[in-house]
């Protein structure tokens, strides 16, 4: 049954997306069940079994830049962020549970922490998790015990207890979202409109002034002891991604953003001060010519609101360069822009190769059938003696039937002029 399609600027939430097999490595085993066709129930010698292994992988200590889609609150932001739970979108939607528990609890986490809560400690994977919990990573999937990793310490456990949502609560706390890929403002540069949100449990409250917090994503992968222990130091949790930012008593936010907006005209002075911009709006820019003398420039930013159609043109205006340069950039960070340009690139090139193959080919037959019947009937006899020349006529003989669709195998687009010197008749040393 078809999907609805979703409308711009509408979600829709699932509560998973599970992939058919886990992160790690598999074994699958093949065998032969020979028997008589005479007699199906005498069986045969059969060949030894065969056993193949195949490792699905995953992001397991690090997670790229890239698998991160969006993050609330920004990194290094300042503002009022205590009334919204932070979270941090991935663009793999199946990411959450490529590793998981036993029960399909994600292995995922998102813990805010403030700075006198824990630490983040950086060293190899043995230190950072301790050697028993490194035996159950290497026995669920070969890691290597001294690469380098980033950890997340608690000053003791019950703020641990403090942090760590619940073994319940993990799955609850994490979710997929599906949007219309044709709206930008929600799903970005994502080319199938799938998410994964990863949210945290703990609203990131400010205090009597500014209040530092660290977002760690966590690992849960075979940490049960991270709710099982009860006494001695907490476990130290790895950290795939991190940012901080900074709650305060106001700023920060979309709202705020919008309702305290300067509607004063762009490039409008303050009071008593000269104009930055003449009067048709240009503002004007020191830049060097090629030779190296100093000049001015004009340019209109595209906040005036409004300019001139066309836009001026030359040395003496570089809005026209600066909005084609724009457009560009825009354009190379489009992967999906880009990769339908490539695709029109390559059916142009491709039907321009063909076009210009078919075009030689039939330039071909016609010289050919344009030599005279004397030329034709001349090669046909010397076709026994002369196996080039029997060559020759059944080449343009198919040429003559073939000039519609091209077959680049057939003739090179450059002709004769590529091949100036005859071949060697049969027999004689080339």
């Amino acid at each position: 049954m078809p999907e609805t399609p979703i409308a711009a600027g509408s979600i829709r939430l699932h509560d998973k997306v599970t992939p058919s097999l886990a992160a790690g490595i598999y074994r699958f085993r093949s065998a032969l069940d020979v028997r008589r066709t005479t007699n199906p129930g005498t069986a045969l010698a059969a060949p030894p079994e065969h056993a193949t292994h195949v490792q699905v992988s995953a992001p397991r200590l690090t997670l790229d830049v890239s698998e991160v889609a969006a993050q609330h609150p920004p990194r290094d932001a300042v503002g009022a962020f205590g009334d919204r739970l932070p979270h941090v979108v991935l663009g793999r939607r199946t990411l959450p549970w490529e590793r998981r528990f036993s029960d399909g609890t994600p292995w995922l986490a998102l813990l805010v922490v403030r700075s006198d809560e824990a630490s983040l400690v950086t060293g190899p994977l043995r230190t950072i998790v301790g050697e028993t919990v490194f035996a159950r990573l290497n026995a669920a999937e070969p890691v290597d015990g001294n690469r380098t990793v980033v950890g997340l310490r608690a000053k003791d456990l019950p703020t641990l207890r403090a942090l760590l949502p619940s073994r319940a609560d993990v799955g609850l706390l994490t979710h997929v979202r599906q949007v219309n890929v044709a709206d930008t403002a929600l799903a970005g540069r994502d080319d199938d409109g799938w998410f994964a949100v990863v949210t945290a449990n703990r609203l990131p409250l400010g205090g009597s002034g500014p209040t530092k917090y660290t977002a760690c994503l966590v690992s849960l992968e075979s940490r049960d002891d991270a709710w099982s222990t009860t006494t001695g130091n907490p476990p130290t949790l790895i950290v795939l991604a991190s940012w901080p930012f900074t709650t305060s008593t106001a700023g920060g936010t979309f709202e705020h953003l919008a309702a305290h907006l300067d509607l004063g005209a762009f490039g409008a002075p303050p009071a008593g001060a000269p104009a930055i911009v003449d009067s048709a709006g240009s503002l004007g820019l020191t830049g060097t010519h090629r030779d190296g003398t100093p000049t001015i420039m004009g340019y209109r930013p595209p906040l005036l609101g409004s300019a001139p159609d066309p836009l001026p043109d030359g040395p003496a205006d570089v809005t026209a360069d600066a909005a084609f340069e724009l457009g560009r950039l825009l354009a190379a960070a489009d992967g999906r822009f880009i990769r339908e340009v490539v695709a029109w690139h390559r059916a142009t090139d491709d039907a321009a190769r063909s076009g210009s193959a078919a075009s030689v080919r039939s330039d071909s037959a016609r010289s050919y059938a344009g030599s005279g019947p004397m030329l034709r009937r001349a090669a046909v006899a010397a076709a026994d003696s002369d196996p080039l020349a029997a060559l020759g006529e059944a080449f343009a003989q198919r040429l003559r039937s073939r000039t519609t669709r091209a077959e680049l195998w057939q003739a090179h687009p450059g002709g004769a002029s590529l091949i100036p010197r005859q071949l060697p008749r049969e027999g004689e040393p080339s």
